[in-house]
């Protein structure tokens, strides 16, 4: 298996980070997954998760890093974590584990025949609220027309990357969640190769986004891509 580094963003999530770091870090151990780090990238918390945060990176030397930074925005923290990111490969996680972590090592091998891995809950199978489905359909719906992408999942989460593939434009991304999108739209304009493949997921926790601001953020950003 190749060496690789999994980024996961975090904001406000003292209760969750410390069992499903964890919880990740068993299951990589299990599957014999030696050669990776994990970078967990704290944007703007205002609870205890840095430190929290600073005590996984001391528990699990060598395999977990930690940083913060004082702003909000998880294309902040993505930017900086691929800058410092080891390895060539690289998957990006939430901090849910949300979506099934079969998805990393299949992902890894994925990565040795094409530069993106695009994990669908649409392909596969989700369980979340109509009110989390309905704006990410119309989202989806929006990019195919204004952009002609054909994918179906633009959410952060059970995304793959070579690092190479996405370095170049690594300043131009967003600071939100848009940056998976522009990442995935910048490759296709380089001509980059890009695979979906289906992946589970369960997600029944409240959204930590405002449904109609975030709605038209990402709509502002799709409008700026489109008119390049």
């Amino acid at each position: 298996m190749e060496n690789f580094t999994i980024i996961i963003p975090v904001y406000n999530e003292e209760k969750l980070i410390v069992k499903n770091i964890t919880d990740l870090v068993s299951f990589l151990d299990k599957k014999d997954l030696k050669n990776y780090e994990i970078i967990i990238g704290n944007n703007g918390s205002t609870d205890g998760t840095a430190e929290k945060g600073g005590e996984l990176a001391r528990m699990f030397l060598k395999k977990v890093r930690f940083f913060s930074i004082n702003k909000k925005g998880v294309g902040r923290v993505f930017k900086k974590a691929v800058k410092l990111a080891k390895y060539e490969n690289i998957v990006s996680q939430d901090m849910d584990l949300s979506t099934d972590l079969d998805f990393i090592p299949t992902a890894i091998e994925l990565l040795k025949k094409c530069d993106i891995v695009i994990g669908s809950k649409k392909m596969g199978s989700q369980k979340r609220s109509f009110l989390r489905k309905i704006p990410s359909a119309f989202f989806i719906f929006i990019v195919k027309l204004l952009l002609g992408l054909p994918y179906e999942d633009y959410s952060m989460a059970a995304k793959a990357y070579k690092k190479e593939a996405i370095i170049r434009h690594i300043n131009k991304v967003d600071y939100g969640t848009s940056y998976v999108i522009d990442l995935i739209y910048f490759a296709k304009k380089d001509k980059r190769k890009a695979i979906e493949i289906p992946v589970r997921c369960i997600d029944e926790r409240v959204s930590k986004f405002n449904i109609l601001h975030e709605s038209l953020y990402r709509l502002n950003n799709l409008i700026k891509l489109a008119v390049k």
